[in-house]
């Protein structure tokens, strides 16, 4: 083959193989911002429920206080299976907030007989009053991409 035919093949092939390139990089930034829709509304979804359900034991003078330390647990539960999954250092410290956070709420040794005293009663109205007033709630649309949702977790960690 002559040189400018060889020049030909080899701008043909780096051709393809920059539109291959592109496309896996279009795929896997496409795949990524899922992962983030998915968790996000995860973590959305089970914060409204706990904040579902302290209004719900506040209309019904705490009936099963019990299903409040379980719906945090659940919530705490999704933000440590996004943590886990997180290999960006800076997110998995905003997620870690909102861990932390959570966790001065958590009452009871796991087991699903849960007595709250008035405190606990207390900082639990005040946590499901914060969750509202931020938009954790599921009267409340939401954007599922990460710079939203760490706006939103940034804001409801500050005190």
């Amino acid at each position: 083959m002559k040189k400018k035919n060889w020049i030909i093949v080899i701008l043909a092939v780096s051709l393809f193989g920059n539109v291959a390139l592109f496309m896996n990089h279009k795929i896997v930034i496409r795949n990524q911002e899922l992962r983030y829709e998915f968790l996000n509304a995860y973590i959305h979804g089970d914060l409204a429920q706990l904040e579902a359900t302290i209004q719900d034991q506040l209309d019904n003078n705490w009936g099963n206080e019990t299903l409040v330390t379980q719906k945090l647990d659940d919530a705490i539960d999704s933000i440590n299976l996004h943590i886990v999954i997180e290999i960006d250092d800076d997110k998995r410290d905003i997620l870690r907030k909102l861990e932390n956070y959570m966790y001065k709420f958590k009452v009871g040794d796991g087991t699903l007989d849960v007595s709250l005293n008035d405190k606990q009663r207390a900082d639990y109205i005040y946590l499901g009053q914060k969750l509202r007033s931020n938009g954790w709630t599921f009267e409340v649309g939401y954007d599922k991409s990460w710079d939203f949702f760490s706006s939103k977790v940034k804001e409801f960690v500050a005190e």
